[in-house]
């Protein structure tokens, strides 16, 4: 008995087999191509979601910092009940009394020295108010030296400051400001010393913008770099007769 076998082609198996792993593969694909597509676009929205944060973050931030006070006037009665308000119109130029007062008040802050600790850091930070990051730094050098630091003089003697002269240089924003300090001990000796001392201030205007500034510094005057040195030192009485000028 014969069996006869048909001669099969050398491509028939791979015509019975290549559709169904074609088919398999494209499955496979749809399958996890579209879990990893899905995928990245969630991660690239999730950095989106992350940048606008950061982004808001950063304005937020900025407006903070940058905040901004609008004063107003209101006008009372005798009685004190509001007639009339509204902003106050913008500081157009400093009337030059209110400069040279403040440059005064200015002196006297940073030099006087008195006893009591909570007193002395008050004037001091008043004081500091009024100057710019580049004469804060010559500040700190002057009364880094134990010779001239208030905290260790406010221990021996109480020093007190009249400004005798506040004047303008022609021409410039640079202030001639001579003033008398008398020092007294509080030891309990009666010994006393008087000394004039004559500063140059550059100064420049910095409107306010905070309410801490407002407070110390309304005016937004700022003294940008100074000099300063004593230019005598003697008696009461005689000093204040060769260092008196009559006020601007």
């Amino acid at each position: 008995m014969r069996i006869s076998k048909e001669p099969m082609s050398p491509g028939s198996k791979a015509q019975t087999t290549t559709p169904a792993v074609i088919a398999a593969r494209r499955e496979f694909e749809t399958v996890f191509s579209d879990l990893a597509r899905g995928k990245r676009n969630w991660q690239l929205m999730a950095f989106a979601a992350m940048g606008l944060l950061c982004v808001r973050e950063v304005v937020y931030q900025r407006y903070s910092a940058g905040s901004r006070i609008t004063p107003y006037v209101v006008e009372v009665d005798r009685l004190g009940q509001a007639q009339a308000f509204g902003p106050a119109d913008a500081l157009k130029a400093t009337d030059r009394r209110v400069t040279i007062a403040e440059l005064a008040t200015f002196i006297r802050n940073l030099r006087t020295v008195v006893p009591n600790m909570t007193a002395q850091a008050d004037l001091t930070r008043r004081a500091y108010a009024y100057v710019t990051p580049t004469a804060a730094t010559f500040l700190n050098s002057y009364f880094s030296a134990p010779e001239h630091d208030p905290r260790a003089l406010g221990k021996m003697i109480a020093r007190q400051v009249e400004v005798i002269s506040v004047l303008q240089l022609p021409g410039t924003k640079t202030w001639k400001i001579q003033w008398i300090e008398t020092e007294s001990s509080v030891t309990g000796t009666t010994s006393t010393r008087t000394a004039a001392w004559e500063a140059y201030l550059a100064t420049t205007a910095i409107p306010p913008a905070t309410t801490e500034t407002i407070e110390l510094n309304p005016l937004g005057l700022y003294v940008t770099s100074m000099t300063w040195a004593r230019i005598a030192t003697r008696t009461a009485d005689s000093l204040s007769m060769a260092s008196s000028e009559p006020p601007p």
